[in-house]
């Protein structure tokens, strides 16, 4: 290699070439604005609005719920228009109740019924309930109710299908409406109980106005009559699609010269003239990528369409394949990840949602058909008939539920040897048992792997060939209640940053030798309540940016408070609980040094007295743990005095004492 390269260094005399460098993107260049539109700025959709609160207020039906289908091409902003009108100030006064459910490509009666709950109240529904349990919930929070339900991007084709799930949803009052987004007008025939409202593309002037507020900066579009001239002619080839409009915008935002946008247009031109359509079209954004997004966006066609991502799980699974690197030495490399995920927010790759976890992130389903084109066989998102599984895959995910047709295609993708990824997207917390030598099959087939996902396989150990997987940077046991202790073996590795242990509710003890993780930055365990201590030489691991629970222990031969001393660069939220127990040790462990924490936002205290607290054992213990000043909340359990002193709360902090 480094023979062809001198070679190459040659010819560069030969032909007496010249260097030169083109400037990469500046992060300072970049709008403070993110790809989220609130509603008074979507643009060229008021007249559209109006029909559909229109046809919402129409009193003169016969059904007592009535359906309304929003029908267009992929990427015209269907999802937009309904969230237009589902937040108008009018809609919200006129329902009773209100709710949106995201169906998308699986048609599944529990699953949709299970969002529909959700949306109601939320949170979603309590426990791993059968379909009879959750079509109750669903009637009793409906009946007789006025309400408004969205059924965002419907495929379905099957009448019957439709019918099961109508059935349930006409216990509303007269006047409930649904809406419905979809592509396919076979799917407004079958629900539709008025004539389906066909969304059209912008119009020319309404694309002008979209593109100009993504594509020039302030003051540019007058200075620049030739980009001007460009970009109009581009809007006129984007054909009014408000998502090809905006994504060659954010593309031309970063480009200053008048060739780099001619070659653009050309680009564009040549793929319309050969009748590619818009996927294309879209691909000039990936295209004109920096590198290291690109790994990063394609990373991301493992998540299933219409799957809300979480920001910091995706970040983590970047920073456990190698896809982030740092720029200087005082950066961390989460706070990097969360500029390369910024970045692909502005540039129209993501876009935010809120549900009842708080916000979300997902991609349009055309931006996910083009992660999937360009990221070709690396990432694969299984399919369970094993048809599309070969030995060039490097990161795989499927649904976490465990069947028949779950347990045939591991066997066959074993032979991916490779891989670095075996993720588990299925959204819910209860899905099916994975038994133990499956287990062992997946870890000992896929040495390779950096990213690990067993959540809620309802698993009752983890083996001890765990300690074999070297390169290991993320695991997820989370919500596997049985598991009582982890193996010995997971102290060997050494590459670990992320161990995700949500809600192990039946999480006795973590391994003696847990400090031995020397590369562990985020131990994520909230819910694992029943943990007698932590490991001593905690302190020692002082890369930890994320512990969520520390319980207090009796015992002086275990970690005491005191390891939480030297844990400078802890972040977001810390909950200390068991204080109680430090009444009846003699330690010197409440010297933590929380005013060294300054990343940290939230700070939860807890005691659980059993009977009257007759001395002042509280109030010198929580004038001992005074955070930094840049706490934003603190909640205090059980706290036996009656006063706090004004003196000892934050400036920036919210109390709230239970």
């Amino acid at each position: 290699m480094w023979q062809k390269l001198n070679a190459i260094a040659e010819n560069r005399k030969s032909f007496h070439l010249k260097e030169f460098h083109v400037e990469t993107n500046d992060m300072s260049r970049k709008r403070e604005t993110h790809s989220f539109v609130p509603g008074e700025d979507v643009i060229g959709r008021d007249e559209d609005k109006k029909a559909i609160i229109d046809l919402l207020f129409d009193s003169n039906v016969e059904e007592n719920v009535s359906v309304i289908p929003i029908v267009g091409i992929g990427s015209l902003g269907k999802t937009t228009l309904a969230q237009y009108v589902y937040n108008d100030e009018q809609v919200q006064k006129y329902f009773e109740l209100k709710m949106w459910a995201c169906i998308s490509d699986v048609f599944d009666l529990k699953i949709i019924i299970e969002k529909i709950v959700a949306s109601t109240s939320g949170n979603a529904p309590v426990g791993n309930l059968i379909i009879d349990q959750l079509q109750s919930q669903l009637r009793e929070k409906i009946d007789k109710k006025k309400y408004l339900l969205v059924l965002d991007d419907i495929w379905n084709e099957d009448p019957e299908n439709w019918r099961a799930l109508e059935s349930l949803l006409m216990g509303g009052s007269k006047g409930s409406k649904i809406i419905i987004t979809s592509r396919l007008r076979l799917v407004a025939e079958i629900t539709c109980t008025v004539s389906p409202y066909f969304l059209k593309g912008l119009c020319e002037e309404q694309s002008w106005v979209l593109f100009r507020q993504v594509a020039f900066k302030k003051g540019q579009e007058a200075n620049n009559p030739k980009l001007v001239k460009i970009g109009r002619e581009i809007v006129h080839m984007c054909q009014g699609v408000p998502l090809a409009v905006k994504s060659i915008g954010n593309m031309l935002y970063f480009k200053e010269k008048e060739f780099e946008w001619s070659f653009v247009k050309n680009n564009i031109e040549a793929n319309i003239t050969q009748g590619n359509g818009i996927l294309p079209i879209l691909k000039l954004s990936y295209d004109h990528l920096p590198s290291h997004l690109k790994s990063c966006f394609t990373y991301c066609s493992l998540f299933p369409k219409d799957y809300e991502m979480d920001k910091e799980t995706v970040i983590q699974l970047w920073i456990a394949q190698g896809f982030v690197q740092l720029s200087n030495k005082n950066q961390q490399l989460e706070d990097i990840g969360d500029e390369y995920f910024k970045d692909l927010l502005w540039r129209s790759f993501f876009e935010e949602v809120e549900n009842y976890k708080g916000l979300r992130y997902k991609m349009h389903d055309l931006i996910h058909d083009l992660a999937e084109a360009v990221a070709g066989q690396e990432c694969r998102l299984v399919i369970f008939d094993g048809n599309n599984i070969n030995e060039k895959n490097r990161h795989v995910s499927c649904p976490s539920y465990i069947d028949s047709s779950f347990r045939e295609t591991l066997s066959l993708l074993v032979k991916a040897v490779k891989v670095r990824t075996f993720l588990l997207t299925y959204d819910n917390h209860v899905s099916g048992a994975l038994e133990e030598s499956m287990l062992n099959t997946i870890i000992l087939s896929f040495k390779s792997l950096r990213a690990l996902d067993l959540h809620a396989l309802m698993i009752t150990s983890i083996p001890n060939s765990i300690g074999k997987l070297i390169h290991l940077k993320y695991l997820d046991v989370s919500f596997n209640m049985d598991i009582e202790t982890l193996p010995d073996s997971i102290t060997t590795l050494l590459n670990l940053q992320v161990l995700k242990l949500y809600d192990c509710k039946g999480l006795k003890e973590l391994p003696k030798k847990f400090r031995e993780l020397v590369s562990l930055k985020h131990l994520y365990n909230d819910g694992c309540y029943n943990l007698s201590h932590m490991p001593r030489g905690l302190g020692q691991m002082t890369s930890l940016q994320t512990l969520q629970l520390f319980i207090v222990s009796i015992s002086s031969r275990t970690g005491g408070l005191g390891e939480l001393k030297d844990l400078k660069n802890l972040r977001e939220t810390l909950e200390i609980t068991c204080l109680e127990r430090l009444e009846e040790s003699n330690s010197k462990s409440i010297v933590v040094n929380l005013r060294e924490k300054q990343h940290l936002e939230k700070f939860i205290l807890k005691w659980y007295h059993e009977g009257q607290v007759e001395n002042n054992e509280d109030e010198k213990l929580l004038e001992d743990l005074q955070p930094h000043q840049n706490l934003k909340y603190l909640e205090v359990y059980q706290y036996k005095i009656r006063i706090v002193k004004d003196a000892d709360i934050c400036h920036h902090c919210l109390i709230s004492p239970l």
